[in-house]
C-alpha cells in the first residue's frame, strides 16, 4: 500500500502527505519550519512549544515565537502550561494569529516544565488534563490537537485519550515512551498501535523513526494515520522527501554533501534576514549547521570552521570554500 496516499483531515485541515515535523524546543521556529517545508515531503509543521504564561502576560519573546510564514501552511502552534485558566486564553491568542491548528503539549519530560505542572506532568491528573482541553476546545474554533506520551510512569494514557476524543479533540500525537523513560529505551510501537485501534480520530505515531524505512515500518506496524518525526529531521532535513523517494522506489539524491550544503545555505539566508540580534543568529548558525553537517564527508571540517565564525556571512564563506574543495577533488 502507498502509505503516503493515506491523507487525512484534522478538523477541516488537510494533511498531505501524512508526515509531520514534530515540535522541538529551540528548534522548530518559523525559519526552521519554512526550510523543512521548502525541502518537501512534509504535510504538517509544528512550532516549538510556547508558554501560555508568557503569551497571556504579553511577554515579547513568547509573542515573537508565534511568527509563521504563509509557505508553512498547514502550521500548528503548540502551547504549554500548568494553569488551566491561562491555557484557554493562550489558545485564543494563538487562534487570533491565523494559524491552522493549536496543539497542547502534554509530552515534554524536561524537569523545569514538569515542575510547573506542564508538559507530561499533565498525565498525572487525568481530570485536570481533560479540564484544560475542554476549556480550550470551547474557546477556539480552529482544530485542537494534543501531543502526549504513553503515560507518566506506568499509567495507561488511553482512558484520557478517549476523554479527549469525546471532548472534541481533532487528532492525537503519541510518543511511545513514558515520561520516566524520557528518551531512553525503545519507543513502544505496540502501544501506539493500541491507541490507534481504540480511537476514531487521527493519530500520529512518534518516536524512533530515524530513516525512511522506519517511517514505513511505523505505518505498517501501528496503522497510524500519520508519522511525526523530530530528532531525525535535525540530522537529515531531507528525511520527509527521502520517505517519498523510498516509497516510490526512487534513489535518494546521490550527492548527499551537495544537497546538505544547499540546505545549510538556504537556512543561513533565512536567519540572516531575521529581525533578531547577531548573537542569536550566530547561535542558530552554529547549532543548525552543526546538525546538518553530521554524517557527511567534510562535515567535521565544517563543524571545526564554525568555532571561528563571528558573523553569519562567515558561515556562508565556509560553505562556499567547502563547495570549492569538493569541485577541485
Amino acid at each position: 500500500m502507498h502509505y503516503l496516499n493515506k491523507t487525512f483531515n484534522i478538523g477541516g485541515v488537510r494533511i498531505d502527505p501524512p508526515l509531520a515535523l514534530a515540535p522541538m524546543a529551540e528548534v522548530t521556529d518559523t525559519y526552521y519550519r519554512s526550510l523543512i517545508k521548502e525541502l518537501g515531503g512534509v504535510g504538517l509543521v509544528v512550532s516549538e512549544f510556547i508558554s501560555a504564561e508568557g503569551l497571556t502576560r504579553k511577554n515579547d519573546r513568547s509573542h515573537q515565537m508565534l511568527a509563521f510564514n504563509e509557505n508553512e501552511r498547514p502550521v500548528s502552534i503548540q502551547i504549554y502550561g500548568g494553569d488551566p485558566d491561562r491555557m484557554d486564553d493562550a489558545a485564543a491568542i494563538v487562534e487570533a494569529e491565523g494559524v491552522d491548528i493549536v496543539d497542547i503539549n502534554m509530552g515534554c519530560p524536561v524537569r523545569k516544565i514538569v515542575n510547573s505542572g506542564a508538559g507530561s506532568a499533565m498525565l498525572k491528573d487525568f481530570d485536570k488534563a481533560a479540564r484544560v482541553v475542554e476549556k480550550i476546545r470551547r474557546r477556539v474554533r480552529i482544530p485542537v490537537t494534543v501531543k502526549v506520551r504513553k503515560g507518566w510512569e506506568s499509567n495507561d494514557v488511553l482512558p484520557l485519550l478517549k476523554r479527549f476524543e469525546e471532548i472534541g479533540v481533532s487528532a492525537i500525537a503519541i510518543h511511545g515512551r513514558t515520561r520516566s523513560e524520557a528518551y531512553t529505551g525503545a519507543s513502544d510501537w505496540a502501544y501506539i498501535a493500541q491507541v490507534k485501534s481504540a480511537l476514531n480520530i487521527p493519530v500520529f505515531g512518534n518516536g524512533d523513526v530515524k530513516t525512511a524505512a522506519d517511517a514505513i515500518r511505523m505505518f505498517e506496524m501501528t496503522g497510524v494515520d500519520g508519522v511525526m518525526i523530530g530528532r531525525a529531521a535535525l540530522h537529515n532535513p531531507f528525511i520527509f522527501r527521502d520517505i517519498r523517494a523510498y516509497v516510490n522506489g526512487e534513489a535518494v539524491a546521490a550527492n548527499e554533501i551537495e544537497r546538505r550544503i544547499d540546505a545549510m545555505q538556504r537556512y543561513l539566508s533565512k536567519i540572516e534576514g531575521a529581525p533578531n540580534i547577531d548573537k542569536w543568529k550566530l547561535h542558530k548558525a552554529r547549532t543548525v549547521i552543526g546538525w546538518f553537517s553530521k554524517g557527511i564527508p567534510h562535515g567535521k571540517d565544517i563543524r571545526t570552521g564554525l568555532q571561528d565564525i563571528t558573523a553569519v556571512a562567515d558561515v556562508q564563506r565556509l560553505l562556499d570554500r567547502t563547495r570549492e574543495q569538493l569541485a577541485a577533488a
